[in-house]
């Protein structure tokens, strides 16, 4: 009987140090995660856009990153078009890791009404926004490092 427990639990112990090295031989390290949105602006708002960034969104960027909600952000333009319909701004807001996300809408809630005043106020922005432009494309992105 000794023996049968001893036998069960280095197999045990193998399978255990097996299941280990396999996880330890993934080829890279994971890091930061970025959430990219490329924008395409309407023609003639691309000014109006830039203030309501300048106003609204950079603003909140800074208490978020204050807050340590978020790492860091981008701010970058489409100097390669492939036609009428492609992105031409866009953007990406830099999280520690995936967890960062987890409850991020209600931790960023109090920022936002702290900026806006109410929500009233905060969805006459948000519907002129939608008038100079709208998402083309989202992405979350996950960095890594080669081992």
């Amino acid at each position: 009987m000794k023996l049968a427990v001893r036998v069960a639990a280095a197999v045990f112990f193998v399978s255990f140090a097996a299941v280990s090295a396999v996880r330890a031989q993934v080829p890279y390290n994971q890091g930061a995660v970025e959430r990219v949105v490329l924008i395409h602006v309407n023609s003639g708002h691309f000014n109006s856009l830039m203030a309501d960034f300048k106003k609204n969104v950079v603003p909140l960027w800074e208490s978020e990153k204050a807050a340590g909600l978020i790492v860091d952000y981008q701010i970058f333009l489409n100097q390669t078009t492939d036609g009428s319909d492609d992105w031409d701004l866009g953007y990406s807001l830099t999280y520690k890791n995936m967890a960062a996300l987890n409850g991020l809408p209600d931790k960023v809630y109090d920022l936002r009404m702290k900026h806006y005043g109410d929500k009233d106020t905060e969805q006459k922005v948000i519907d002129k926004r939608v008038e100079d432009a709208h998402v083309v494309h989202s992405y979350l992105l996950r960095d890594i490092t080669v081992r």
